[in-house]
């Protein structure tokens, strides 16, 4: 019997990192054949499966350049699948590199698969993230309210769960190293938000501060170099560290005294591990979150009272709104049905 070809779309970090079990699922059976499709920052990601890599990324740090990465991503990624042919694309979630991949995918009329959609922001995102379940034929959602948003827009829905939260149960996530608080803030696009209250917020903190480089939208640079001049004041006990595998960047999440910035990572696999979090600013304004998160205002004092409540709460319960860690396999049982 002649395998059916699965393309995932992996266009960065965070892809991989909610995609990774679903590729091992895929993989693993028997009437499928996976094949992984890298673009843009992704194309530094060292993936275990049979790859096509698409160099589209521009180095210019503007919103200019998230449209022109997808165009040269768009321009590529149509060849690609008309000489792999793919009986699906599956892709996930909301970046704008994501939104190229689904255009191809639809006007090749190949079935589109997306994870993640229905979910509500309050930025940028909600844009692109409609604009692929408009072009999706099935979608894997995370909770029920995203659900419920799905099916006014669309048919074959399904709720899964959190891709990301299934490859906990193989990982050893133990840790025995020194207290640490842990940040992320990525960029806001759409309504750009400084990084200076964050960062006179956690120098007030007496614990070790382990700082993730933020994702590669526009306004990175800047940034950076805040963070590097941070990290490298040594007054301030600030590590800083970058292109982490899903299971290092993992297991600092689980065993953060607490987690500081915008990342949906925080929210999602957060509320799952029980890790507290400061949620900062409006980037993830409009998400559901677990009782493990606190959100503030981009504002120094708030941040600052908030992380001070958050290490005073310690651990949450496990908070099971985004899944139970068996999205892989329900998405390939429903694939199987194509």
């Amino acid at each position: 019997m002649q395998k059916k070809k699965i393309a995932v779309f992996i266009g960065g970090r965070a892809n991989w990192g909610r995609l990774r079990s679903v590729c091992e699922a895929i993989d693993r059976s028997e009437e499928f054949e996976l094949l992984v499709i890298l673009g843009a920052s992704g194309v530094s990601l060292d993936v275990p499966y049979p790859c096509e890599r698409i160099e589209c990324l521009l180095a210019n740090d503007t919103t200019q350049a998230m449209s022109l990465t997808a165009s040269l991503l768009l321009s590529q990624i149509s060849a690609v699948l008309e000489r792999t042919a793919p009986l699906c694309v599956l892709v996930h979630g909301d970046r704008y590199e994501v939104l190229a991949v689904a255009i191809a995918a639809a006007y090749q009329n190949i079935l589109l698969a997306h994870t993640e959609g229905g979910e509500d922001t309050g930025t940028i995102d909600d844009k692109v993230r409609y604009a692929i379940t408009a072009l999706a034929d099935i979608h894997f959602a995370v909770t029920e309210k995203a659900c419920e948003r799905l099916s006014s827009l669309a048919t074959k829905v399904y709720r899964v769960g959190s891709t990301s939260l299934d490859q906990f149960k193989d990982m050893d996530l133990s840790y025995d190293g020194e207290p640490y608080i842990l940040v992320l803030q990525h960029p806001d696009t759409m309504c750009p938000e400084p990084l200076t209250p964050i960062i006179e917020a956690v120098k007030q903190i007496p614990m070790h501060k382990i700082w993730v480089n933020p994702n590669v939208d526009a306004g990175n640079k800047e940034m950076l170099k805040k963070i590097h001049e941070l990290a490298d004041d040594k007054d301030n006990d600030v590590e800083f560290v970058k292109n982490l595998s899903p299971q290092d960047y993992y297991r600092l999440l689980a065993n953060a005294r607490c987690c500081v910035g915008n990342s949906s990572s925080f929210i999602k696999e957060g509320a799952f591990l029980g890790t507290p979090v400061v949620l900062v600013g409006g980037r993830q304004q409009n998400r559901e979150i677990g009782k493990n998160v606190f959100r503030v205002p981009n504002i120094r004092e708030y941040i600052l009272d908030a992380i001070y409540a958050q290490l005073t709460n310690g651990k949450f319960k496990p908070d099971y709104i985004f899944g139970d860690g068996t999205a892989s396999q329900k998405i390939v049982e429903i694939l199987c049905t194509l």
